[in-house]
């Protein structure tokens, strides 16, 4: 009878480890599309995880879940106090570097797989847009030797504009990520800025 749960014990303990080195070494993949015409905007968001649907958003939201997100801000927004935003101001900046570290893991762990951007830009007078397009002009031909990258920028003349379409696909692994982020934690000025926010 021991032996049977010390195997059962076992196997479960195996299963989680396997579970667990999948979600840190198999990529998560993220996709935005933005999709902006004047005021109105669309936007998209999915991640997803062996082609397991893990989040999904649009926005705009309902109205309903808007009024609901703006009563918690006000209160959040509530407990704020001068000494308190100093504090957490002072243990950010003693932070830094242990965060700087995972900044970096991040960038090593991510891989873009799509960008593409249409920009539409006109601004009140056409020899501002002109200058505009020509500094998007010179600078495009560079970004968009990047592989998978693809930026184009229209001028538009006649009115002031700023309407586009984005779409981003990357993929991303968590195991350099949640190394550093395990080594972040050990260290005191960072357990201190969590407890602050969590107070």
């Amino acid at each position: 009878m021991i032996n049977l749960l010390f195997f059962i014990i076992l196997v479960i303990i195996i299963l989680l480890v396997i579970l667990i080195a999948s979600i840190m070494l198999i990529p998560f993949h993220i996709t935005l599309n933005l999709d902006n015409k004047g005021l109105d905007y669309n936007v998209y968001f999915k991640v997803t995880w062996l082609r397991i649907r893990i989040l999904q958003r649009e926005i705009p939201a309902k109205e309903e879940e808007k009024e609901e997100k703006k009563e918690v801000e006000k209160k959040a927004k509530a407990e704020w106090t001068l000494n308190r935003i100093i504090k957490i101001f002072n243990l950010f900046l003693e932070s830094m570097p242990y965060f700087e570290n995972i900044f970096y893991a991040f960038l090593r762990s991510i891989t873009i797989e799509k960008l593409k951007l249409n920009l539409a830009l006109g601004m009140d007078s056409p020899v501002d847009t002109a200058q505009m397009a020509g500094f998007f002009w010179s600078l495009l031909p560079t970004v968009n030797l990047i592989p998978k990258v693809s930026i184009h920028m229209n001028p538009v003349f006649m009115k002031s504009t700023f309407e586009g379409n984005l779409e981003f696909k990357v993929k991303i692994r968590l195991f350099w990520i949640a190394v550093e982020g395990l080594k972040a934690i050990t260290k005191k000025p960072v357990r201190s800025l969590i407890n602050e926010f969590r107070a």
